[in-house]
């Protein structure tokens, strides 16, 4: 089974726990009727979309990203470096992971957390590492690794930005930006589900905060053209109130991108931040169950040339305004 969509077994506690199913709900959001803040309350800051996309550009210059190289190194150097540069409170969780095939990867989760002293909190995750193999392109490919321009870096890139936001202007909220590693190196043939994801579900079992976050965000895939966010089945299952919360302000702010449908089964960071830590997470991540993931997943095409400014501002805006809206 190739990365991301989900065996029935691992999702069997998950759906325990949860007494609505997919078919039982022809919405996948609900309309929130609490009583929210007025957009005159709210102060929210810009977020610009062609300082994203330098984020994106930069980290693609070390190259691919994979786990053992140089690249990874430095590209571990720089998220460090500015995350401290934009004020954060950084903390590197390194672990040694081990790969399907039994290589031994040097790892390392960067998180940079925000007004630590506030107890109520927030967290928001990318992965940062890049796939080894381009198993989703042309067979004589398949040894190259993914330069991973829109699968890691896009979601980094937002979230480096929101981090010069926080370094500008305080939230009601504290807020933790993890940048996870090891997301991409699951096993090609699908014969190893849990393979995938080992720097979330290091982290879920190691977690760094002292106050538990209320709710959680991952970022995957979110720069590309013409883009489609539904909600997937995990975040519907188990996150559905941060689902609505999140897609109600998409739509306030005019982006119909953000389906409100159930988009499929899928394996990402967010199932074992879920199913492991207990944070009610949501992944917000470009797949239909029609056309699956984006064209140039897992291929050579992953680069910064493919990468949409307005998707990288319209996902940053959103995210930004959940958290200027606590």
């Amino acid at each position: 089974m190739q990365k991301k969509f989900v065996y029935a077994g691992l999702l069997a506690s998950a759906i325990a726990i949860s007494s609505c199913s997919a078919g039982d709900n022809p919405s996948a959001v609900k309309n929130d009727k609490t009583e929210e803040k007025t957009e005159e309350t709210i102060s929210v800051p810009n977020f610009s979309e062609d300082s994203a996309y330098q984020y994106v550009v930069r980290q693609c210059e070390f190259g691919p990203r994979v786990p053992n190289t140089d690249a990874h190194e430095q590209c571990a150097t720089y998220l460090s470096q500015q995350l401290a540069a934009f004020g954060a409170e950084v903390t590197k969780q390194t672990f040694t992971a081990t790969a399907f095939n039994g290589t031994e990867l040097k790892a390392t989760n960067i998180i940079g957390s925000y007004f630590p002293e506030k107890s109520k909190r927030i967290v928001l995750f990318s992965h940062w590492d890049s796939r080894p193999f381009c198993d989703q392109g042309d067979p004589q490919d398949f040894k190259t690794p993914v330069m991973g321009a829109n699968d890691g870096a896009s979601g980094v890139a937002i979230l480096l930005e929101i981090a010069r936001i926080l370094k500008e202007k305080e939230t009601n909220v504290g807020v933790d930006i993890v940048f996870l590693d090891v997301e991409d190196y699951g096993d090609p043939y699908g014969n190893a589900q849990d393979s995938w994801c080992l720097g979330a579900q290091y982290w879920a079992k190691n977690p760094h905060y002292k106050a538990k976050p209320q709710y959680g965000i991952l970022l995957d895939m979110v720069g590309g053209n013409s883009p489609s966010f539904g909600i997937d089945y995990v975040s519907h299952q188990l996150a559905q109130n941060v689902a609505s919360k999140v897609w109600n302000i998409a739509h306030t702010l005019g982006y119909n991108q953000f389906k409100n449908e159930i988009s499929g089964q899928l394996i990402d960071d967010h199932v074992y931040v879920n199913l492991i830590a207990g944070i009610p997470t949501i992944d917000i991540i470009d797949y239909t169950s029609d056309r699956g993931f984006t064209a140039t997943w897992h291929t050579t095409h992953d680069t910064p040339e493919n990468i949409s400014k307005e998707t990288l501002g319209m996902v940053g805006r959103v995210i930004t305004k959940v958290i200027f809206s606590e």
